[in-house]
């Protein structure tokens, strides 16, 4: 609330005050960036995330309360505008920024990409209430890699930490879900946009564990078509209780036209091999997809309740800044369906659902 944040404000007294958005936050974190210029005009205010990085001039343009963007990723970008705080504040020394001076606004030099993430230091968790966390049931996470070579439409991660993918050494990773073991959480959640993207690193964080004869539960994301029965053996034997895979929609024509680079088959034979290796599969999808028709989607929840899919997650199409789904709609190839048309469609596709199947997740 703006009068816990005012007490916390004056109590910390700090020069810059950061955020972080997505596209679907972005209403309510510019408006706690406006909160804190109000209660107190001098604290330098910047924000970061896919969001901004990719619509930074109209942004700082229509927001006049926020200084400072920063593109892309942000860990070396913070430490250096925070060096720069407390000195010259000479922000054109800062590389991946847009700022605004006077009425201009500017752009420094793009920062590159983090080459070796093992020089990145482990997340301070202690400065965290996770003790909330856990009392609400959910996971604990961690990222091994970053970074996706798939060019699905609607997704902004290959755009915000490049298509080449780069990785955590194992021994850094495991030793850091070591870790995570001690903080009592019920399950580790490996957060990668692709865990299983490259087999050699999977494999190889796998052995890690069993070497160390860890005895973790952990889940993961990974592509239908990115898997085998090695694979999803060795997870099993490493720890992982479940895995979580995109599927968006059963559709040929509709992962054609999204770019998902996957069959219906990939779909049937990866939930095969889950169940044969004892690994949970949880599926994910999206309604309202370009194209799509309602007949489309009620087809999808046909062939969802004839899968032996444990799981669901179901995602409402959201339109996110920076990617290629967004220059579609902004050229009128498909329109997003209306709240109520949503709220009509979600009930009656979950109707054709089995009793036994869980919905993890609606968004």
């Amino acid at each position: 609330s703006p009068n816990k944040l005012k007490a916390l404000l004056n109590t910390f007294k700090p020069q810059i005050v950061g955020i972080t958005a997505v596209t679907m936050t972005f209403e309510p974190a510019i408006k706690v960036i406006s909160d804190v210029k109000r209660i107190n005009p001098e604290i330098i205010t910047v924000m970061g995330g896919p969001h901004v990085s990719f619509c930074a001039r109209q942004t700082l343009a229509d927001n006049p309360e926020l200084d400072i963007i920063a593109l892309g990723e942000g860990e070396n970008t913070i430490v250096e505008l925070s060096r720069e705080a407390e000195g010259r504040q000479n922000w054109d020394a800062v590389k991946g920024i847009a700022f605004r001076r006077d009425s201009e606004i500017c752009f420094t030099p793009e920062r590159e990409f983090i080459r070796d993430l093992d020089t990145l230091p482990t997340p301070a968790r202690h400065l965290l209430p996770m003790g909330r966390y856990r009392a609400l049931g959910m996971p604990v996470s961690l990222t091994t890699s970053r970074g996706c070579p798939y060019k699905c439409i609607f997704c902004v991660g290959r755009k915000m930490v490049g298509a080449r993918v780069r990785y955590r050494s194992p021994q850094h990773v495991v030793d850091e879900m070591e870790y995570l073991n001690t903080l009592n959480f019920h399950q580790i959640n490996i957060a990668d946009d692709l865990f299983t993207a490259n087999k050699g690193h999977c494999m190889a964080v796998c052995d890690e564990i069993i070497n160390r004869n860890l005895q973790l539960k952990w889940t993961s994301f990974a592509r239908v078509d990115t898997i085998s029965e090695t694979v999803l053996n060795r997870m099993k034997a490493a720890g992982c209780t479940a895995v979580s895979f995109g599927i968006e929609s059963a559709n040929p024509e509709i992962l054609k036209t999204i770019k998902k680079g996957i069959t219906t088959q990939h779909v049937v034979d990866a939930v095969e091999m889950c169940h044969r290796a004892g690994v949970i599969p949880f599926g994910s999808f999206i309604l309202g997809l370009p194209g799509e028709t309602r007949h489309d989607m009620l087809e999808t929840a046909e062939i969802i309740a004839n899968l032996p899919i444990d799981g669901l997650k179901l995602h409402l199409l959201y339109v996110i800044k920076g990617t290629p789904l967004e220059k579609m709609y902004q050229k009128g190839r498909f329109r997003c369906l209306s709240q109520a048309e949503y709220i009509d469609l979600v009930c009656d596709f979950l109707e054709r659902l089995p009793p036994r199947m869980i919905i993890q997740r609606l968004t």
